[in-house]
């Protein structure tokens, strides 16, 4: 299988070598008929004659077949308009032998037309042809890369990134070779005491709720002991589990390119999946002695964001048993992990802060049930368990999550090294005293009895070690999942999108707290390099107070302490790795994830039921309290620092205060530096993002250095502008929505207008260039190609074009839909909620207040003649139900709202439609389909903008008739990673 990548190039490069043959071929013999056809017309006196032998002469050149009359026989319907076409004329021609009043501007017009048919084929040899010698070029590059001269290099900006990349490298072997210092018995006392120690000031509260938690992690660790003898009881691998298995390792980036080319061809062969499913299951059946042999090469990658990333390169069965372990118990910590926290009692919500007084009062003045569904604050807990919670786990086997390439959050080229502020109370040398009845000190084989003595009632688990034969009705909170509030937040499609959707949902609730209580905190934090510094100790034990067992602790620390040795340092003996995790390994986000799981709780716990927004890595926190931020930014640091994760230099902190209040520092134990992400920066004097211009004015520096790189090949240069230029600097501008106003899609086109200026003004600074101009000029040089229409440019490939991706498109279009200002909905709101308060008081002035005493089982308030305050009906505002009218969930909703794309007008009589009837029949279309509502907004958007010049010179979309593209070729490239420019 080691040649299944060169095997599987060579034929495709058989199979392209053929078309652009057959190609050749087609294209000279066309132009000789065509040749042949024009000087015969040419030779004729009459008109008539002129027309009749142009359209014999158009018949040959597209093989029409003709009966022996001459007339059309063709009943092909690949040529149905072509073929009708000379059919008529046939007819018509038959008609001018009898009918003298057939007029000679009549035969012009059919000769100009026949001219027309050989003039548009003319042109669309001439453009396969284009697309062929591209073709040919990216091959010749793929096969030959670039080797720069003297005169290509900046030497000042070579020396910076080679020595970014050795000092990267550097550092990353000065942190896995040496253990961490962290104490697992310091570890199992903080863990003990996060989920057994009181959480409120009611001595009975805090004992029922040490119960709850005591009785939920019990079974917790039952479902743990469980599952590892239903993972090790029986045969896992067979020929199903190893497509999912492997069509997951083929969506990581992981696997080299000859690795993926042989994980194809697994795929084929049912016969090797069978026999490559036995060696896996005996392999799993001796876990105990299960090894990474004698060393594992790893490799030094740099990513587009300007970091470096080392990958190992294991053998591809050992890929695969290690993706199949890292999937399996990924979905079960996921899935009891979600139960842990759905149990009730267990994760604290503000919810529970409503005084018992306060929703008796509502329902004796309100009149109505009081209830919290639904609310603000309850479809917040709800976006917060869909998407954050644990979010790296996997919900099921088969669960991919496909990030664009470019979609990468942006990193500095240059940071200065900071120590994050740290609270000298954090550091303190001694540890708290915790009961030696802790459940952290009892046994594993004990832990039922202590359990028993709390709460005598006993449970059975059913199944999998993941459900339990209770009443979910009365074990389990009501996550409230099946509401229609904020839908594109609860379900983001990657981690990238839910970073993303991090700042719409900070931005929401900054122009809602901004209004209702005046000022906001928040702040950012980002641990230094997560899964290399994540300590072994700290995962093991970890694990094993979760209920992992001897044995399997085992086999996570031989996976921990891998043998690693660079692929280029052959004469290097390996070294054990002592700390940190293997990168793209799902193992590796389980340890990660089940980690910080027990951050999420102890945030959660000590600050009263608010939330830590976490993807992976990168925490966010924020609240109306300034001293809640500084009780979770406490917890923050006292957690890493036992669990030895170093907080990074990514850490920032803002107090933001409305318009009408003094402006105020934040508190000195918050971090002080700016709230950042990717490059976007949060004005506290604004209370908006706001692009970064002198970040992007670095990264404006790589694109065009990485451009240089990719010169040699205009599809390798497109392909670079498309993952730089448009995905990579567009989604580190944030994604437009309601909350953030007109303004920030504003800023992202001139932003957008700024970086194409930049890089392809003139050496005079004139500003007079642009990348049509500059693709244009590169295309004539090389290939003599002149008057390429704009729209070539913006095709996809699969109709003959080069697929140049626009960020305007889409912010143009969607820039008039977006709400303005965001303060409009609040004002709004403030409106209708007085009104709705005049109403509801005008109408308890004239109820029986008899009949509410009663109906509130004899309860009376003191003041039962005077309705509720307008500042006690609007107490409550994110933690209750107001319904009916509108309420502040739907504003938060509104708020979150992404703008949608104008429609762009459709004309189905004029040439775009036209065009797209050619289409029909055409399979496999990604970006312009034969059906105008088939299309995204943005391919609408270049069909008609392009279309109307697109059809006029080709007689349709199709820049190139079908099947003469090495489409094959050019889509495996296409879907290839960019190799960036390291030195």
């Amino acid at each position: 299988m080691a040649s299944a990548d060169t095997e599987y190039s060579q034929t495709l490069q058989h199979i392209t070598d053929a078309k652009l043959k057959e190609l050749s071929n087609k294209r000279r013999i066309f132009q000789e008929r065509k040749t042949t056809a024009l000087q015969k017309a040419d030779s004729l006196d009459s008109l008539v004659q002129k027309v009749r032998a142009l359209s014999d002469g158009v018949k040959k050149c597209f093989d029409i077949r003709i009966d022996d009359d001459g007339r059309v026989s063709d009943k092909s319907e690949s040529n149905r308009q072509l073929v009708t076409e000379l059919s008529n004329i046939d007819r018509f021609l038959k008609q001018t032998e009898y009918d003298p009043s057939i007029s000679t501007d009549t035969l012009e017009r059919w000769r100009c037309s026949l001219l027309s048919l050989l003039d548009v084929q003319t042109l669309k040899y001439e453009y396969a042809m284009l697309f062929a010698q591209l073709t040919m070029e990216w091959l010749f590059v793929k096969k030959s890369p670039k080797i720069r001269s003297s005169e290509d290099k900046n030497d000042e900006f070579e020396k910076l990134a080679s020595a970014q990349k050795m000092e990267s490298k550097r550092n990353w072997e000065e942190t896995v070779f040496k253990p961490a210092d962290v104490d697992a018995d310091t570890i199992t006392a903080f863990l003990g005491d996060l989920f057994t120690s009181p959480s409120g000031p009611v001595e009975d509260e805090t004992t029922d709720y040490a119960k709850d938690v005591i009785k939920s992690l019990e079974k917790l660790r039952e479902k743990v002991s469980k599952f590892e003898d239903e993972l090790t009881s029986s045969a896992q691998f067979n020929s199903y589990t190893l497509q999912w298995v492997i069509r997951s390792l083929l969506s990581s980036d992981l696997p080299t390119e000859k690795q993926r080319a042989a994980l194809r061809e697994f795929l084929k062969d049912n016969t090797v999946l069978i026999e490559l499913a036995d060696v896996l299951n005996m392999r799993l059946t001796a876990l105990d002695t299960w090894s990474w042999g004698p060393e594992v090469l790893v490799e030094q990658r740099r990513q587009l964001n300007g970091s470096y990333r080392i990958y190992m390169h294991e053998d591809l069965i050992q890929a695969i048993f290690l993706q199949y372990m890292g999937i399996k118990w990924s979905v079960f910590f996921k899935k009891s992990l979600t139960e842990f926290r759905k149990r009730k009692g267990i994760w604290k919500s503000p919810r529970s802060t409503v005084p018992d007084i306060d929703k008796k009062r509502r329902r004796f003045y309100l009149d109505s049930p009081v209830t919290d569904k639904p609310s603000l604050q309850i479809v917040r807990e709800s976006i917060h368990f869909n998407a954050y919670f644990v979010s790296q786990l996997l919900d099921y086997e088969q669960q991919q999550r496909d990030v664009a390439e470019g979609e990468v959050e942006a990193a500095l080229f240059k940071k200065k090294s900071k120590k994050t502020a740290v609270h000298p109370a954090m550091y303190s040398a001694s540890s708290p005293k915790y009961s030696p009845t802790s459940p952290a000190f009892i046994p594993q084989g004990q832990m039922a009895e202590f359990s028993a003595a709390v709460d005598e009632e006993s449970d059975e688990d059913m199944g999998f070690g993941l459900y339990d034969g209770e009443d979910i009705e009365s074990e389990y909170e009501d996550t409230y999942d099946n509401h229609n509030f904020a839908q594109k937040m609860l379900k983001p499609s990657n981690p990238m999108q839910a970073k993303q959707n991090l700042l719409l949902l900070l931005g929401a609730d900054t122009t809602i707290y901004k209004r209702l209580y005046g000022e906001i905190t928040c702040f950012r934090a980002e641990y230094e390099s997560l899964y290399p510094k994540l300590p072994h100790a700290t995962i093991l034990t970890i694990l094993k107070f979760l209920g992992v067992s001897e044995k399997w602790a085992r086999f996570f620390e031989k996976f921990l302490t891998a043998p690693l040795r660079f692929a280029d340092e052959p004469d290097v003996e390996p070294r054990l790795r002592c700390r940190g995790t293997p990168g793209s390994h799902v193992l590796s986000e389980v340890f990660g994830e089940v980690t910080l799981f027990c951050l999420d709780f102890l945030i959660n716990k000590e600050s009263k039921g608010e939330s830590l927004w976490r993807v992976n890595d990168d925490m966010w926190f924020w609240s109306r309290s300034q001293d809640t931020c500084v009780t979770a930014w406490r917890a923050i640091q006292r957690f890493s620092q036992i669990m030895g994760l170093p907080i990074g230099d990514k850490t920032g902190g803002a107090h933001i205060t409305s318009e009408d209040r003094p402006k105020a520092a934040i508190n000195s134990e918050l971090p002080s530096g700016r709230i950042k992400w990717g490059m976007l920066y949060l004005n506290s004097e604004s209370s908006r993002f706001e692009i970064d211009q002198e970040m992007v004015d670095g990264h404006i520096g790589e694109l065009k250095r990485q451009l240089q790189d990719k010169e040699t090949s205009i599809f390798s240069w497109i392909q670079a502008w498309n993952t730089f230029a448009s995905t990579f600097f567009t989604y580190n501008f944030g994604t437009p929505a309601n909350c953030f106003g007109e303004q920030h899609v504003d800023m992202m086109l001139q932003t957008h207008e700024r970086i194409q200026r930049e890089i392809f003004s003139s050496e005079q600074g004139t500003g007079d260039h642009s990348i049509l101009t500059y693709l244009r000029e590169t295309i004539q040089s090389r290939f003599g190609n002149t008057s390429i229409p704009d729209g070539y440019f913006f095709l996809p490939i699969d109709l003959g074009g080069l697929e140049l991706s626009s960020p305007f498109i889409n912010l143009v279009g969607m820039r008039d839909s977006i709400i303005a200002n965001a303060d409009s909905l609040m004002n709004d709101f403030f409106k209708k909620e007085h009104e709705k308060y005049t109403r509801l008081k005008r109408e308890y002035a004239a109820k029986d207040k008899d009949r509410l005493v009663a109906q509130n089982k004899g309860y009376r308030p003191d003041d039962i003649d005077t309705f509720m305050s307008f500042e006690e009906y609007t107490r409550h505002r994110e933690l209750l139900n107001y319904t009916p009218g509108r309420q502040l969930v739907y504003v938060y909703d509104d708020l979150l709202r992404h703008p949608p794309q104008q429609v762009i007008g459709y004309d189905k009589s004029g040439p775009i439609s036209v065009g797209l009837a050619k289409l029909q029949g055409q399979n496999g279309l990604s970006g312009i389909k034969s059906e105008w509502h088939d299309m995204s907004p943005y391919w609408q958007w270049v069909a008609q903008l392009y279309g109307p010049e697109i059809v006029d010179r080709f007689g349709g979309f199709n820049v190139v008739d079908p099947g003469l593209l090495p489409i094959g070729l050019v889509s495996q490239f296409r879907s290839g990673r960019v190799n960036w420019r390291e030195e």
